[in-house]
C-alpha cells in the first residue's frame, strides 16, 4: 500500500503513526509545512506561502496536488481535520482518510460559524475518519459523518512501557505530582497552580509539582507561580526528548490533567501504564478511561479546591492505592496497546483501498 500522509512534521504522534505503516512494509511519504522529522518515510516539506498558518493550509493545495500526482498513492491520510484535513479535502484526492486528534473536532467548530462549516466540509469529504475515543467519534457524527465510516481506536502506548512501572511507597521523602500537557489555554494549568497553593497549606515541603511542555501561557504561568509563592515547589521543565519524558513519569507518583477539553490522552494512558494515580478533569474524554474512586479520580474543570482535596487524600492514602494501579495496568493491556489499535486502523485502510478498486 502506498500512503501519502499530510500531518504536523514536528509532532511525535505523527512520527509514531507514519513509522507504524513504514515498519509494516508500506510505501510511505510524509508531507508537511513544519519541517522534517526522524522517520522511516520519505518526506517533503511544503513551501510556506503566508505568515498566517491557517491560510497556508489553503494556499499549499496546488503543491500537494503536484506531490500526489508524482507519488501516486493508494490513499491520502490527512491529520487534524481543521488543518491538513482541509488541505486534503481540497485536493479532491480519493480515497481520503481524515484522522481527528481532538481539538480539531471538539473546539475548532465552536469558534465561529465559519470554523464549523470548514470542519463539516472536511468530514463530509472524507471516505474514512479515525478517532481516538467514543466522545470524539460522536462529535464527528454530529458534524455529518456516517457511523460506518468512522474507526474508533486510541493511539495507545507501546507494550514495552508496561515493563517500566516503578514501585511507589509513601515513605519516600517527597511526593511528585506530574502534569504532562502543553502550556496552552485548553489545558488550563492555572488550575493546577492554584491547587498547588492549597496543597502547600497542608504539606509545606513534602510535595513537588513537575510541569512538562512549552506553550503560549508559559510566562503567565511562571508569574502566577511566583505570585502564589509556590515557585520553590513547582518546576517548569519544558520540552523533553522522548526518553527523558518517560523518565519523568517514573519519578512521579500522581498524574494530574487540568484540561477543559480532551479526547483520549496518550499521556494519561502512559501515566496509567507506569503506575501513577490519575487525577483528571471530569470531561467525556477522561471518563472513557477513569472511573471515580475505582481506577483514579475526577474533578470538575477549573475547580482547584476539589483538585487539591483529591491530591491531599491520595497522599494520605497512597499505600492503599495498589488496586488502582492493578486495574489501570489491566485496562491498558486490554484496550490501549499501540500495535493492537494501529492494526485496526491498518485493516480499515486496506479495506478502503480494496473497496475503491472494486468500485
Amino acid at each position: 500500500m502506498r500512503i501519502c500522509f499530510l500531518a504536523d512534521g514536528k509532532s511525535y504522534h505523527t512520527q509514531r503513526w507514519v513509522d507504524y505503516f513504514a515498519q509494516r512494509g508500506h510505501d510511505c511519504h510524509l508531507v508537511s509545512l513544519e519541517g522534517e522529522i526522524k522517520t522511516l518515510a520519505s518526506q517533503r516539506v511544503l513551501k510556506s506561502l503566508c505568515p498566517i498558518q491557517a491560510l497556508n493550509f489553503l494556499l499549499v493545495v496546488p503543491q500537494v496536488k503536484t506531490i500526489l500526482k508524482d507519488f501516486c498513492p493508494d490513499l491520502l491520510n490527512a491529520h487534524f481535520a481543521s488543518a491538513y484535513g482541509l488541505t486534503g479535502a481540497l485536493t479532491g484526492f480519493r480515497p481520503l482518510v481524515v484522522s481527528c486528534w481532538g481539538s480539531d473536532i471538539l473546539i475548532s467548530p465552536e469558534k465561529s460559524f465559519a470554523h464549523k462549516m470548514r470542519v463539516k466540509y472536511v468530514v463530509k469529504k472524507a471516505d474514512l475518519l479515525t478517532c481516538d475515543g467514543r466522545d470524539l467519534s460522536k462529535a464527528v457524527e454530529q458534524l455529518g459523518a456516517k457511523k460506518e465510516n468512522i474507526i474508533v481506536s486510541p493511539m495507545g502506548i507501546d507494550r514495552k512501557i508496561l515493563e517500566k512501572s516503578a514501585d511507589r511507597k509513601s515513605s519516600k521523602p517527597e511526593f511528585v505530582i506530574l502534569s504532562a500537557r502543553k502550556l496552552e489555554p485548553v489545558y488550563h494549568l492555572e488550575t493546577l497552580l492554584l491547587a498547588a497553593s492549597e496543597v502547600k497549606k497542608t504539606y509545606q515541603e513534602k510535595v513537588k509539582f513537575l510541569i512538562t511542555g512549552e506553550g503560549s501561557q508559559k510566562q503567565r504561568l511562571l508569574r502566577l507561580s511566583r505570585e502564589l509563592r509556590i515557585d520553590h515547589r513547582v518546576e517548569f521543565i519544558g520540552f523533553l526528548p522522548r526518553t527523558d519524558f518517560l523518565d519523568i513519569f517514573k519519578k512521579a507518583d500522581l498524574y494530574v490533567s487540568t484540561s477543559v477539553s480532551d479526547s483520549t490522552s496518550v499521556a494519561l494512558l502512559e501515566a496509567m501504564a507506569l503506575g501513577l494515580i490519575p487525577i483528571v478533569t471530569d470531561i467525556p474524554g477522561n471518563r472513557e478511561w477513569v472511573r471515580e474512586g475505582e481506577n483514579g479520580f475526577l474533578f470538575p474543570p477549573k475547580d482547584f479546591r476539589t483538585l487539591a482535596e483529591k491530591i491531599i487524600w491520595c497522599i494520605r492514602n497512597f499505600d492503599r492505592l495498589d488496586t488502582i494501579r492493578e486495574k489501570n495496568l489491566s485496562l491498558v493491556r486490554e484496550k490501549a496497546l499501540w500495535e493492537n489499535n494501529m492494526a485496526r486502523i491498518e485493516k480499515g485502510f486496506l479495506e478502503l483501498i480494496e473497496k475503491k478498486e472494486h468500485a
